[in-house]
């Protein structure tokens, strides 16, 4: 347990804050490196350590200073005027100590994973807190002692008198937590608010005493001289509530400002990495590339300085590229440097950082120039680095250069989420100069690789969304179809629920076309087909995407054109093709989408450059806009490549038609030309004309009922709720789970009645392959349906092996899941 992360750096920082003010004479840095932890993360306010290096820190600590009862000076320093950090910045927010200490669950949870603290109230200034450890954590003493000093911060943050804090129960002599009594003196506003009641009734019965005797001495003098005083107590009294008040909104406003300063530090950073894909997506050599990225690195991150050093073709020498921020006397000294990386015995920054692919922060140069030569520290004083941070650019295990940032004008504190954030980038910066310097030295051997990688980089950002999504529209398909069942065909929501169900499929087939141009596997689920009938099932959705002023022509072929394929790929490819064309006609125009059949000859194949001798049909998309020029065109099928506004395309849709062609052994071409339109062409392998395609799936009801018990097991709620609907409109009885460990023990409960598992593959505690593996040892031979968001390539890779008829791919529709439940249980 002792490394598990349970300290926020929050703690640690106040310790050091405390060192720095009171304890000058002791080497923080020293201190910190004995304990394991790096200055940096203490900066930065997301890092989290753990028991073994705070216990470390603290007896290191104790030791430094000479002081064993640090901890609670420490607690007493964390919310004082002098550290003006987070606890006392929150604790302001609050007014009165009664709602800070009712409310110190929530700022303690962001500081400790150790224990939860629970606070409850015993009176108007006496509360009761209780610490409770987390399984498996063991705290040390001198957790209890910073506790007691940061209670007691806490009361003198509101100038409360005379504080008790009381510690009747300790779980460091026996008990099983920390119980904590906290009292103190009321605040002066209230002392004031409590005199004045008192001096009020005081004064009303002396004046009810006095009158039957000095009547006019009473309305004259008494009377009016105790509304005098009463005023003057509400007034004083409501003078130290406002400047409470004040205080607190203040409080507030610092906190809010720092709250919205990170949130647009975090809307940058997202920008930036926008920008850099899109920088590397429009690459023509390895120079472009490193002024496209260096341009969105300069406009968005908030570093002063920034350059991109790579190494020669022999891995010999490190040399400087590109970079910004520096003064020309500092970029001619960039330029005549390099850094051997023949020398294994190189101990320099740089060097280290490319050699073991591992990123260097450093904020004081100072502290490692000892591992330097002359000629290093020569350098690093002409260009004035003192704090930075470098980071590898990495690609395929092959280091291909440094990324480097630092700050010299406006001194900010490098921290851990600042070197993050460049490793997250410096790999798609190497992903793209990898890609360039394939360009450079084999141009169409370059080409295929970068299609490759930017395809796999598409295909985890989809295979990440596509099974909250696919869950999602199993839900709306679902629901969807379960109100058209129970309606009168006459009932005009059934038109409605009908238009929902076209939307919902086309989505569907958005987010198959996304897998598509991931996978580099066949189709997954072909058939044959006849071409001919899939463009004219499509032909309602298109009407509805382009523009009444577009023109839509339809001219399938006059004999069948049978094919090997997935229908919702190739809906696909002529929905992207389509919105293209629309996209490329300003206002109006002609798109026409014709189906025939061609014969592949030698003389086809030699002018175009790709293709094998044979029939294939041929489904030509045609518009009559802008068209495209010759440099345009080579690039059209490049992952992120895109001509549209920023905000208006993706660049993903052309490379998703390419990438589901290839997957049906097909080819494309294009042919275009500036104001004369636009004209793709897809040749799919023709069958024999004896092939008999298969109709394409329609909905239809169901009106078989079943019986027996059935045990779905869906993290999703609104999926689950939906499973359970259908099967229990047709007879059958449901036992849910939430996920597969609660799967498991239903199963246990009930494993004599249940008949089938319906069982999601992806899930937490328990994934649907563990969870039906222990169900497995308990009955063997129990049937199972599984189910996932995820494609069956995918499922297969996380380990689970199914049959044809034993999965079922979301997003389905009940008439589906009827089918195959009933088969199953047949």
């Amino acid at each position: 347990m002792t490394d598990r992360p349970l300290y926020n750096s929050k703690i640690i920082n106040t310790f050091v804050k405390l060192v720095e003010w009171k304890y000058p004479h002791v080497d923080l840095n020293r201190v910190l490196h004995e304990a394991g932890i790096e200055p940096y993360a203490v900066s930065d306010e997301g890092h989290w350590f753990t028991q073994g290096q705070v216990d470390l820190f603290f007896e290191r600590l104790v030791q430094a200073t000479g002081n064993p009862r640090i901890a609670r000076e420490a607690g007493q320093f964390g919310a004082s005027v002098k550290s003006l950090g987070f606890m006392r910045k929150y604790l302001l927010g609050l007014i009165g100590p009664g709602n800070a200490f009712i409310a110190i669950k929530k700022p303690t949870s962001s500081l400790t994973k150790s224990s939860a603290y629970e606070a409850r109230k015993i009176s108007a200034n006496k509360v009761e807190i209780t610490v409770t450890p987390a399984d498996g954590v063991q705290e040390s003493p001198y957790q209890c002692e910073n506790r007691l000093g940061f209670f007691e911060a806490m009361l003198t943050t509101f100038n409360c008198g005379n504080p008790v804090i009381e510690h009747p129960e300790c779980m460091f002599t026996g008990a099983k937590a920390c119980r904590y009594l906290v009292s103190w003196k009321m605040t002066l506003p209230i002392r004031i608010r409590t005199v004045r009641s008192y001096l009020a009734l005081a004064l009303l019965i002396l004046c009810a005493a006095v009158a039957p005797w000095y009547p006019w001495q009473v309305l004259s003098g008494l009377l009016p001289l105790s509304t005098i005083l009463l005023l003057a107590c509400s007034f004083l009294e409501n003078l130290l509530e406002k400047r409470e008040l004040y205080a607190a909104l203040s409080s507030l406003k610092e906190t809010t400002d720092e709250l919205l300063d990170q949130a647009g530090v975090n809307y940058n950073n997202a920008l930036m990495v926008n920008e850099v894909g899109q920088a590397i997506s429009k690459q023509a050599g390895i120079d472009e590339v490193l002024e496209n990225v260096i341009k969105a690195l300069e406009n968005r991150l908030s570093y002063d300085r920034g350059l991109i050093l790579l190494a020669d073709p022999d891995q010999a020498r490190l040399a400087f590229r590109t970079g910004f921020g520096y003064s020309e006397e500092q970029l001619s000294v960039l330029k005549e440097t390099s850094f051997n990386l023949a020398n294994p015995e190189s101990t320099g920054v740089f060097v280290v950082c490319f050699r073991e692919h591992k990123p260097i922060l450093i904020n004081d140069f100072t502290d490692v120039s000892r591992l330097h030569s002359f000629q290093s520290l020569q350098f690093a004083e002409k260009i004035g680095a003192q704090s930075f941070i470098c980071c590898p650019i990495v690609c395929e295990g092959e280091s291909l250069g440094v990324l480097a940032v630092d700050n010299i004008k406006t001194k900010k504190a490098l921290v851990q989420s600042d070197m993050s954030l460049l490793m997250g980038i410096a790999p798609v910066i190497g992903m793209s100069l990898r890609n360039a310097m394939y360009i450079e030295r084999e141009r169409l051997r370059a080409e295929q690789m970068r299609q490759s990688q930017k395809m796999e980089a598409v295909g985890q950002l989809a295979g990440g969304i596509a099974h909250d999504f696919n869950n999602l529209l199993t839900a709306i398909i679902g629901f969807a179809t379960l109100a058209q069942m129970n309606m009168e065909k006459e009932n005009r929501s059934v038109q409605y629920l009908n238009e929902v169900l076209v939307a919902s499929e086309r989505a569907a087939l958005l987010t198959q076309g996304l897998l598509a141009f991931s996978r580099k596997k066949q189709a997954t689920n072909p058939a044959t087909f006849d071409l001919n009938r899939i463009v004219e099932k499509i032909e309602k959705l298109l009407r509805r995407l382009i523009s009444e002023e577009i023109e839509l022509v339809i001219a399938p072929s006059d004999q069948p054109l049978p094919v090997v394929a997935d229908a919702g790929q190739i809906d696909q490819i002529i929905i992207n093709l389509a919105t293209n064309a629309r996209d490329a006609m300003v206002r109006a125009g002609v798109l026409t989408i014709e189906t025939s059949s061609v014969q592949l000859t030698a003389d086809f194949i030699e002018a175009r450059g790709f293709g094998a001798v044979g029939r294939y049909a041929r489904l030509a998309v045609s518009d009559t806009g802008m068209g495209m020029d010759e440099a345009i065109k080579a690039h059209i099928f490049e992952p992120f490549f895109t001509t549209k506004e920023v905000g208006k395309g993706t660049g993903l849709g052309l490379a998703i038609v390419y990438g589901i062609v290839k997957q049906h052994g097909g080819y494309i071409d294009v042919d275009s030309h500036p104001g004369k339109g636009t004209t793709f062409t897809v040749y799919l392998p023709l069958l024999q004309e004896d092939a008999m395609p298969e109709p394409l799936a329609q909905a239809r009801q169901i009106s078989h009922r079943g019986s027996g018990t059935v045990l779905v097991v869906e993290d999703s709620p609104e999926v689950r709720k939906l499973t359970r609907q259908v099967l229990e409109d047709h007879g059958y009885r449901v036992i849910e789970a939430v996920d597969g460990q609660d799967a498991v023990e239903k199963f246990l409960k009930h494993q004599d009645a249940v008949r089938l598992i319906i069982m999601d593959v992806v899930m937490p505690k328990m994934n649907g392959k563990e969870a039906f593996a222990e169900i497995a040892k308990i009955r063997p031979g129990t049937k199972v349906l599984f189910t996932s968001g995820y494609t069956p390539d995918d499922v297969i890779k996380k380990g689970v092996l199914f049959e044809k008829d034993n999965f079922l791919a979301k997003p389905s529709s009940p008439q589906t899941l009827l089918r195959m439940v009933r088969e199953l249980l047949a």
